[in-house]
């Protein structure tokens, strides 16, 4: 005998048996089943405690225009909710645009004068430096070409 619940079909076997719903061929097997397998035994305990207690239980008389009034509470709650989320953005505006403004205000105030600000200009020194700098380049090139001037050719045969 292999377990209902093993199979992903205990629930709902188990259910139909305490609701006394399976055919009588379906109840014997469970029952036979139930005998060897504590797990399933203890679930349909516990479901034949429940449906035990919902046998006792009475229901309290509903009022004829109950769903009515149902209906009534849900369209209030949803006018409500509607009315409560504007009147938060209604309450929250001023502040907000005051905020706003204080914040534009501030960085204006706080901005450069310019978002590219010039550059600095080099001062005599740092001219007379470069230019050095470049002198010195040009003549170690002449220096590198009067060198290659002057390298005997070899030639080999």
């Amino acid at each position: 005998m292999s377990c209902p619940l093993q199979h992903g079909e205990g629930a709902e076997l188990l259910l139909a048996y305490c609701a006394r719903r399976l055919d009588e061929e379906s109840r014997a097997w469970l029952e036979r089943h139930m005998d060897l397998c504590p797990q399933c035994r203890s679930i349909a305990q516990q479901q034949a405690a429940v449906w035990e207690a919902l046998d006792y239980w009475d229901a309290l008389a509903v009022s004829e225009d109950f769903d009515a009034r149902v209906r009534q509470r849900i369209r209030f709650a949803e006018q409500g909710d509607h009315l409560k989320s504007r009147g938060l953005w209604r309450a929250l505006r001023v502040p907000l645009a005051v905020a706003s403004i204080l914040l534009g205000a501030l960085m204006l105030v706080r901005l450069p004068t310019s978002l590219h600000p010039a550059p600095e200009l080099a001062g005599p020194a740092e001219v007379d430096s470069a230019e050095a700098a470049l002198e010195d380049i040009e003549l170690l090139r002449t220096l590198e070409l009067t060198a290659r001037a002057q390298l005997p050719r070899v030639d080999t045969m």
